[in-house]
């Protein structure tokens, strides 16, 4: 079998199930990604606010330490006037340069740099004069005591400073942190609905094929072989398409063949089955002689079962034109009450027979039907009706307008239909379990004929639910707006 499409698509259900879901899962994988840059980038960060922080005190403590250290050791070179002590004085001094040049790396802004370098230059000064002075002794070290002092105060408003800075430090972690948030929640908002609206674009596509093989499978059903199964999408599902569509096209060869061994049998059945009546008729028509009472016995039964027989094939033709020449209708507008009349003619015979009484309620309803259709429907029905119905019953024909549908209603006294068979009984050639006693039975093909005839009306045929002790069936004719109004 091959493919009837133009351009066979080079990936399959699988492949694009597969591709969408990577589609779906990248920009999900993303924002993790950036989520935990995001991340690493704030405890950086927090990291290097800790150190700052760390250091910034280290070194305030350690400039409060070394200019402490700076004023006692020079106080105890003045007063005890011992040069070894000199070597202290320039050890506190040179420590406090390394505290000053590790604050110069810190992040400080203009005024606390400003201070920095003043404190420094009073604090060199401040040695040079320690170490240079020509007395010593403790009344010489008092007048140091301003410097120190100052620089102390100077120490302390920069120790104020950096605590400051500390907590500029925390401000901007914070800042920072909630910056971080903000955008994650707003990426993580942006991630779902791309990803819902991938995953809602993937789900179309995928259901799209699987949609147009439902539509297709539906139409075989609904027995539409003319439209084409045309399925586009991934190459295997695209593939089932065209296999479909070879079914459809198997399935009117098959119609066809089927329609064919209709007409050749009825042809030959029909040919051989009017010899066989014409001499049927001859012979009660005593052409040949008279007949005995056990001859006409033989050609009674002879008669009834061409005659049955002959309704078969007419049922199974009806059957064959109710299923595919429905568009062929021709639609008029008919009184309900002479068409009733006239099944009631038709079955006139049979109804004495069994001593049934038709009741028909359906003046002054008019329908646009095709009369010849309805009328098989009718007669289908009724017939149907004498079969089951008991010796002396009555069968009733009802007809209503109901808003806008016509509803004619045909009812027995018979046995009613079992529950097992409801479901089957307007299947071709399905024969009920209660079935009447006599040589010939059913067909099985009258409410199937029945049925077809009505939904190409565009009506319905049902068994009406809730009634044990008879059957009756209910036919729904939507009413002809021209007709409707005839009738207001």
């Amino acid at each position: 079998m091959k493919s009837k499409s133009g351009s066979k698509p080079f990936f399959s259900f699988s492949s694009l199930l597969l591709g969408g879901f990577l589609v779906v899962l990248f920009p999900l994988l993303g924002g993790i990604f950036n989520i935990s840059y995001q991340l690493d980038r704030i405890a950086a960060d927090g990291r290097r606010a800790v150190l700052v922080t760390e250091e910034v005190t280290l070194l305030s403590r350690q400039m409060a330490e070394a200019v402490l250290s700076l004023q006692r050791a020079s106080g105890q070179y003045y007063v005890l006037e011992d040069p070894a002590l000199l070597g202290r004085l320039e050890k506190s001094h040179q420590r406090i340069l390394d505290t000053v040049a590790g604050l110069r790396g810190m992040p400080l802004d203009d005024s606390q740099v400003a201070l920095l370098d003043e404190i420094a230059t009073r604090e060199s000064a401040l040695f040079q004069q320690l170490k240079s002075a020509r007395r010593t002794g403790a009344d010489d070290f008092e007048s140091f005591k301003p410097d120190f002092d100052q620089i102390h105060q100077s120490v302390s408003t920069l120790t104020d400073q950096l605590g400051t800075l500390i907590q500029q430090q925390q401000a901007k972690l914070r800042k920072m942190a909630d910056l971080v948030q903000r955008t994650m929640i707003w990426q993580s908002a942006a991630l779902i609905v791309l990803s819902l609206l991938l995953a809602a674009l993937l789900s179309w596509l995928l259901s799209r094929p699987v949609r147009q093989l439902s539509t297709s499978i539906s139409r075989l059903g609904d027995d539409d072989l003319e439209t084409r199964v045309s399925v586009t999408g991934p190459s295997d599902m695209v593939s089932l398409g065209n296999q479909l569509d070879w079914l459809r096209m198997r399935l009117i060869e098959l119609e066809e063949d089927k329609q064919r061994f209709f007409r050749q049998v009825s042809h030959e059945l029909k040919t051989p089955l009017a010899a066989l009546w014409e001499a049927v008729d001859l012979l009660s028509n005593e052409v040949e002689g008279e007949l005995t009472h056990q001859q006409s016995e033989i050609l009674g039964i002879m008669r009834s079962s061409v005659r049955a027989l002959r309704a078969r094939i007419e049922e199974l033709l009806n059957y064959q034109h109710a299923l595919h020449q429905t568009k062929d209708r021709q639609q008029a507008r008919v009184s309900l009450e002479s068409l009733v009349d006239r099944v009631a003619r038709s079955l006139d015979l049979s109804l004495k027979a069994k001593q049934l009484y038709l009741q028909s309620s359906v003046s002054g309803i008019m329908l646009q039907v095709d009369e010849s259709q309805l009328e098989i429907v009718l007669k289908n029905l009724v017939n149907n009706a004498i079969r089951f119905s008991p010796l002396g019953g009555r069968i009733e024909i009802r007809g209503e307008i109901r808003e806008d549908e016509t509803q004619i209603t045909v009812c027995d006294q018979g046995p009613g239909i079992p529950p097992d068979d409801r479901a089957y009984i307007f299947e071709p050639f399905y024969q009920g379990k209660n079935q009447t006693p006599g040589l010939i039975q059913g067909s099985g093909l009258g409410l199937a004929i029945a049925r077809a005839h009505i939904e190409a009306h565009g009506g319905k045929l049902i068994l009406m639910e809730g009634i044990k002790s008879a059957t009756c069936f209910q036919i729904s004719l939507p009413v002809e707006r021209e007709a409707a109004d005839d009738e207001s």
